[in-house]
């Protein structure tokens, strides 16, 4: 994703952003949303939160009266969706040149898609009602295996996380000969994820969203 092909509806958030966010409107989802963006359970008086409340009053992204401080705009919308949180994908494509993190939510207040990049800095996506969430799943998987394709080869890690259970996993693992590899479920006898060979007419994302179509 480059800066030109940027649609109109995308929003960066920082995660000192998300951390405050997260402090105007805790609900039942916080903390799933914190357990996948490794975010601490901060006080609303910490630094970063007040350093992220100043963030979002730049971004002309706050509203403020008095003595109350409100949220608006795009922000409101990630802070509702941040908040009734119910399920989260992870994928991460892990390379020799970057780690590139992506992240799907779901929430009864809508879908996002976030991007991570450098300096902590996410790239927000509300996702359109009739676009179905595994589809958006299967094309990033895709989309990261082929970046991995690169010389060097990678892994792609995807998770699907679904309140306090352990996530769902299933790993494309990139070979130096452009062939792939896919571990999930079930663990073999030393515990370990069941390890294949995809075919040539597998893609790998069909093959990630079959493992991850089904809750851990």
């Amino acid at each position: 994703m480059t800066e030109q092909i940027l649609p109109d509806t995308a929003y960066r958030v920082t995660s000192h952003e998300i951390l405050a966010l997260l402090a105007f409107a805790p609900g039942p989802g916080t903390a799933l949303t914190r357990r996948v963006l490794a975010l601490a359970d901060l006080p609303d008086d910490h630094d970063l939160v007040r350093a992220g409340i100043g963030t979002l009053n730049v971004r002309d992204t706050v509203s403020i009266e008095g003595e109350q401080v409100g949220l608006k705009g795009p922000a409101g919308y990630l802070a509702e969706v941040f908040s009734t949180s119910t399920m989260w994908f992870d994928i991460t494509r892990v390379g020799p040149d970057a780690v590139a993190p992506a992240y799907i939510v779901e929430s009864p207040a809508g879908r996002v898609a976030m991007f991570l990049r450098p300096l902590s800095e996410y790239v927000c996506l509300p996702l359109n009602e009739d676009a179905a969430t595994l589809d958006m799943v299967e094309a990033t998987v895709n989309d990261a295996v082929a970046a991995a394709r690169q010389p060097g080869g990678g892994i792609v890690t995807s998770r699907r996380y679904d309140g306090a259970a352990e996530p769902s996993v299933a790993n494309i693992k990139v070979l130096d000969d452009g062939s792939l590899k896919l571990a999930a479920a079930p663990l073999d006898p030393a515990g370990q994820l069941t390890v294949r060979d995809l075919t040539e007419t597998e893609q790998p994302g069909s093959a990630v969203r079959g493992v991850l179509s089904v809750p851990a």
